[in-house]
């Protein structure tokens, strides 16, 4: 949260699995889910909470059979700044600047995209939340 980084000992890949099953969710559920809505197979954003969505960029060129894709939380991307017209430099909060192989249009159609998702996610989850938030007649039962 506050810029600070850590290295853990533990591929990304396995990381972003984990921390999708903790939020009760997965990659393909979430390509189909919305993925079809957006047209898109590839680099689907990913809601994991209410402000809490996730965003694929292409951040390296593929290197055998690891990932060239990088994650990044939607709400802390600041601007996006093109270098080129395949490379932008995605600013982020407290300073960061990552490169990422794709045009400024893409990333920000990316960001787009991320809050389009977000809204279909609340209107899925709004009416069970208001339900629990309210002392809806599930928490009422499971009291008595």
């Amino acid at each position: 949260k506050n810029g600070e980084t850590k290295l853990l000992d533990v591929q990304s890949g396995l990381f972003l699995k984990r921390l999708l099953t903790f939020f009760g969710t997965s990659m393909s559920i979430n390509r189909h889910r919305y993925g079809e809505l957006m047209g898109k197979k590839q680099l689907v954003p990913i809601v994991l909470s209410y402000g809490f969505t996730i965003i694929p960029f292409n951040v390296r060129e593929s290197i055998g059979h690891q990932s060239r894709v990088g994650w990044f939380v939607s709400r802390e991307i600041e601007q996006f700044q093109q270098q080129s017209p395949r490379l932008t430099t995605v600013h982020l909060f407290f300073g960061h600047q990552v490169p990422v192989f794709h045009s400024r249009k893409f990333c920000l159609d990316q960001l787009k995209n991320a809050r389009w998702i977000e809204m279909c996610y609340e209107e899925i989850h709004e009416p069970h939340r208001r339900q629990w938030i309210n002392g809806g007649v599930v928490c009422e039962t499971a009291i008595l």
